[in-house]
């Protein structure tokens, strides 16, 4: 594990353009693989979902609460082929809205938030939260060339860094 977050730290501060997340108390590397459909509305649009899923996280919450493991992921949304736009292939740009759960040493940590993306053999994605890379692996149902690809795998490398509206509340007796 500490590979891989050496790893993503030389691909992905390139990428932030070394900004620092000075403030943030969300601060972490994640991983997230599941499930990803594609569903076609035209040749070059549709809708895509994401589940099921997991995020496994490591990392800090309010600068003293660990992240504690894994929690549920999904996602939904729409996208469009990209230039010249005649096939949306693994080839898009897309907007979404994801759902998932940060475990912490003080609670869960539950997330809302819209997304967007692009893929075109490997895809980057953004949200207020998670920032990285993912890829769209085999085995796939479909094969873009007589039909589309409707399921494969999701992979995805993130940093999440932020400012939490709401921290978890701290463990405590349960009343009444």
């Amino acid at each position: 594990m500490k590979r891989f977050v050496a790893v993503l730290a030389v691909v992905v501060l390139p990428v932030l353009g070394f900004s620092p997340t000075a403030g943030a108390i969300e601060e972490g590397a994640c991983t997230i693989s599941g499930t990803i459909a594609f569903a076609s509305q035209t040749a070059s649009a549709g809708a895509w979902t994401i589940g099921p899923a997991v995020i496994d996280c490591q990392g800090v919450v309010a600068a003293r609460r660990l992240i504690t493991g894994r929690g549920p992921f999904s996602g939904s949304g729409t996208f469009a082929a990209l230039a010249p736009g005649d096939s949306a292939c693994l080839r898009q740009a897309g907007s979404g809205t994801l759902d998932y759960k940060i475990p912490t040493t003080a609670g869960d940590i539950v997330v809302t938030e819209p997304e967007n993306h692009t893929l075109a053999g490997i895809g980057s994605f953004n949200t207020p939260r998670l920032h990285g890379s993912f890829q769209v692996a085999p085995p796939y149902e479909g094969d873009c060339a007589t039909k589309p690809i409707s399921r494969a795998t999701f992979l995805a490398q993130v940093v999440l860094y932020g400012y939490p509206r709401e921290l978890p509340k701290p463990p405590g007796p349960k009343l009444g």
